[in-house]
């Protein structure tokens, strides 16, 4: 895998854990109050922001072990970024672009434009207050499992009485 794939792969992947935290700050009691409200949708809007070049390959899931902190994810993630850049920069990145994802130069210095928005709101971001999920509660998240999907069709009533 080249250096290009590889730094998008782990933005990606990491794009992929942050909007899981904010999923999880969402579910947890004492991120309710209206003043996380806004931290949680800045979270997700710079986490969907980062699509501008994660589109380009699949997230992999991510086992977490330990404390999640907030600000530890973007300061990984800001030098996902840089590297994402300093790929896209090199004339190897760019004729990789173009080979492997179909971009042109224009596409590329869009990309580059753009991620250096997403680095200004990254450094905005840092500079509040961090959020941190303790172990257990990020491995609970994580044991969870999903309710299978039945093949048999509840009616209305079903539903409604649980039977």
């Amino acid at each position: 895998m080249s250096e290009l794939t590889e730094s998008i792969q782990a933005l990606s992947t990491s794009q992929a854990l942050l909007k899981e935290f904010a999923k999880n700050m969402e579910k947890d009691r004492t991120f309710g109050k209206e003043a996380y409200q806004e931290k949680i949708n800045d979270i997700r809007d710079y986490a969907n922001g980062l699509a501008i070049v994660t589109y380009l390959v699949p997230a992999q899931n991510q086992t977490v072990f330990g404390d999640v902190s907030l600000q530890e994810i973007l300061r990984t993630q800001l030098g996902q970024i840089q590297n994402v850049i300093h790929a896209l920069r090199t004339p190897e990145g760019a004729s990789e672009a173009e080979a492997t994802y179909d971009l042109k130069e224009s596409d590329v210095r869009r990309m580059v434009s753009s991620l250096q928005g997403m680095i200004e709101m990254n450094n905005l971001m840092r500079k509040e207050e961090d959020v941190v999920f303790s172990a257990k509660k990020v491995e609970a998240a994580q044991l969870k499992e999903k309710p299978a999907a039945t093949s048999e069709k509840k009616g209305f009533f079903q539903k409604l009485f649980g039977k």
